[in-house]
Formats: C-alpha cells, structure tokens, sequence
C-alpha cells in the first residue's frame, strides 16, 4: 500500500477520537459542573526523501524533501474555566464563582499538613446534603471537607476588660494593651474555628442537664441567715456541643487535632484535674472550664451512638460558612468550606464522574479559606513560636501548609454550575470532524482506483 493509504487511516482514527470527545460533550451538556473536553491534532511522523543544505561558494542551498504519514491525536484537554451559574433553590446547592475545587473523601481521612491533601478528590460539583449520621456530603456519599467550628479552649466570660490608656501612653504601653485587648476579645468568643482539615459534621446535641451528669449544680448566695441554695443549670438540651482541641505529636511536629468528646457513655463529667491523658485538659488549647455533655442516641436506625444537633435551614454563605438554627433560634455554624487550588488546573486527572486528582501535570495543591477566615494561619493549628535570643528553638512550619486567603472566590448558594459545553460550538466541531473523516474516506478510495489501475496494467 501507499502512503497515502496509511495517512488516510491515520486520519480516520484521529477524527473518530475527536468525534468521540465531541459526543461525551453534548452527553453532558445538562451535566452540572462537567468540564468540555477539546481535542487537538498533531502531525504524524516524516520520511526524509532529501535534506537541506545551506549552499556552498558557487552553488545554492536547498529545502528538505520530506512527506508525512497522517496525523494522530495530539492532546485531550479539559476547559477548567468556571462555567456559569444554574439556580437550583435548594439550600446547601452551591458552586464556585472562581477557579479552585472542593475537597471531598471519606469520613476517616486524617489531614494534618499539605501533604496529606492530596489523597482527597477535587470537584466543582457543589450538590450537598445532610447524611444519618450529620455529615455534610454530596450526593455520591463523599464527605465534604473544611475547617470545623470548635470549643475556644480560652474562653473566659469573667475576664476582665483591660482598662483605656491615656492620652500620653509610650508605644510600648500600646502594644502590651493591643496584646491584652486580644486575649481579652478572644475570650469572649464561646467557639473559634480550627484550622484542621476535617469532614464537616453537625455538632452534637447536648443531653438533659442533671446532677449526675453536671448540668445542674447548687449555687449558694448570701450568709448566716440570709443564705439560700439554688439550682442552676449549665446548659439547655439540644443545644450545640462543639468538639474541643487535643495536642497530637505526628513526627516531631506538634499538633492541635479536633477531637468529640467521648463521655457520652458516662454518668459524670471527668475531674478537670484528672491525670487521664486522654480527657481534655483546662487551660490554653485544652477543655476550658465547662462544657455540655451530649446525648445518646438511643435509636434503633441509628448510625452511630452520638446525636447530632438538630438544625433546620441549612445553607452555604459567600465565605463557605455552613449555617443552620438551632431549636432555641440561635444560628450556629458548622464550619467552613476548604477550597483547593493546583498550580495547573488544566492538568488535573479525571478519576470518576465529578472528581478529579491532582496527579502528574497537576502540580502542587494549596488549601485555601475564603473571605479572610484563616488570614495567617497553618494547617493543623500549627502555632509559630519564634527562636530564642540565640537563635535555637522554635517552631516554623512548612510554607506549603499555610492556608491561603483566597479574596477573587466566593461560594453562591442556592445553585449549582452549569456545564461547560457549548452546544453551538460541538456541532460546529462536529460538521468539520464529519468532513475530515469524509475527506479521509476519499483519499482511500483515490489510492484504491489507482492500485486497482496498477494491477490491471497486466490483463
């Protein structure tokens, strides 16, 4: 055969591919957040009949002689720009008005630092639900990631204010007061938000306040005569029980891990001052002075021992703030939405419907919060402490494991994002990939009448 035969071929295969780019795309053109495939061609091999040559003294030089062989299949690319808004009015639909993806995995990933990362899947798919067992998930069962609403370990709602200075106070008198006004705002604040990347998960319901348990305890006023005893309760039922913070130590690096309280199977409230290393502890970064002690769930259908809160109107905020009210009214929020950016977002691999891996071509992947919530903060409440006087000591973590404050992305709730295909563009693509094929099909019926004409020169 010719090579115009093989050419031929080679075209065939190449345009068929493109057609089959092309048919996936206009499949999922109601898909919410499918991303177009685009395929490109690239030119097959050269056979060199004559090469160049510059030229010499008394004679010229002359072009290459070279023919090709076809085409093959030079890239199948994906068209990671966001697509456009497609209103749903559920509460907890939401997309990305930006470039980045959810995290989404399993409920038992551990993510302490960047590296762990990438063992979640990335999706634009914004379709979320409340599971059984409270989880914050998509509609495939993969649990969403991002940064959970804890116990602050600080709070003190008897602190006392730092008082005003005056109008002739040094700089250093400034300082010491802007330090002592921030610990002093930090604990009045009931909860904080902790920068471990966890699955979203309601918080727990606290159980009845009792005397066993806790939650009513007498309270004594006055004296001699005039002293009286009153009962005085330390929590309401049902109302959010948030986790609290433990230190965890994972290869020389120290960390503060979320961890639910595990009490809900005893009848009191662990002494503070117990040496049990595993209750949390009073004190910067441990229990605090209170807490409620959740219930239990005693269903049948349950899924775990522990009962969620109850919330009602669960929703998605621009800053990826998942809220709900509680029973009493109040809002409460769950925690916060991570979003993931890779340095090639063109180069992520798709593994499964709306997920993708940041795999070769990918390169690395940064988590980021949105609307300044984690402004300066590491993953895994890292805590920078700087080096002594001279110079040992300290604590400095890897720069990749700080979160980015990501200020071009929000989230826009009530919808999901459309897909990316452009049907006008597919069928244009489609009429041309049809030529092309035809024009091929010519070719090899061309070099077929002239090998027929071959082989009948001898009759």
């Amino acid at each position: 055969m010719t090579g115009a035969m093989y050419a031929a071929i080679g075209g065939l295969k190449s345009h068929m591919s493109k057609l089959n780019v092309i048919g996936n795309n206009i499949a999922n053109v109601n898909t919410y957040a499918y991303k177009a495939g685009r395929m490109t061609f690239k030119e097959s091999m050269y056979t060199t009949s004559r090469s160049g040559s510059n030229g010499g003294a008394t004679s010229g030089g002359n072009n290459p002689s070279q023919i090709g062989y076809g085409c093959s299949v030079g890239s199948v690319d994906l068209n990671m720009a966001p697509s456009t808004y497609a209103p749903t009015g559920i509460g907890l639909d939401c997309m990305l008005d930006g470039e980045g993806f959810f995290l989404v995995g399993d409920k038992d990933g551990n993510i302490l630092s960047n590296s762990d990362v990438k063992q979640l899947n990335l999706s634009r798919w914004g379709s979320f639900w409340q599971d059984p067992d409270g989880y914050i998930c998509d509609r495939y069962g993969q649990v969403v990631y991002g940064f959970a609403t804890v116990q602050n370990p600080d709070y003190n709602p008897n602190a006392t204010k730092p008082e005003a200075l005056g109008d002739n106070a040094t700089q250093e008198e400034k300082k010491d007061y802007e330090e002592k006004m921030a610990a002093y705002t930090l604990s009045q604040q009931k909860t904080i938000v902790s920068t471990q990347l966890v699955p979203l998960r309601l918080p727990l319901s606290a159980a009845e306040p009792t005397k066993e348990n806790g939650g009513i305890i007498e309270v004594t006023t006055g004296t001699g005569a005039d002293q009286t005893t009153t009962e005085s309760a330390q929590w309401e039922v049902g109302e959010p029980v948030y986790p609290y913070m433990k230190e965890t130590v994972v290869d020389g690096k120290t960390y503060w891990t979320n961890e639910y309280t595990a009490y809900t199977d005893k009848a009191t409230v662990p002494d503070p001052d117990d040496a049990d290393p595993d209750d949390p502890k009073e004190g910067s970064l441990g229990l605090g002075n209170s807490m409620a002690v959740p219930g239990q769930n005693t269903d049948v259908n349950r899924v775990s021992n522990e009962l969620f809160c109850q919330l009602k109107k669960l929703g998605v905020e621009k800053n990826g703030a998942i809220t709900g009210i509680a029973a009493n009214g109040d809002t409460v929020v769950i925690g916060y939405v991570a979003v993931a950016n890779v340095d090639s977002s063109d180069g992520v691999t798709h593994v499964d419907g709306p997920y993708y891996k940041a795999m070769g071509g990918a390169g690395a992947v940064r988590v980021s919060a949105l609307g300044g919530v984690l402004e300066g903060k590491y993953l895994g409440n890292q805590v920078v402490t700087p080096p002594a006087a001279d110079g040992t000591g300290g604590s400095t973590p890897d720069p990749a494991d700080a979160i980015v404050n990501e200020k071009d992305v929000e989230v826009r709730n009530g919808g999901l994002e459309a897909s990316s295909t452009d049907v006008a563009t597919e069928f244009s693509e489609m009429i041309t990939t049809q030529r092309g094929y035809q024009a091929n099909t010519r070719i090899i019926t061309v070099t077929d009448s002239m090998l027929e004409e071959l082989v009948n020169m001898k009759r």
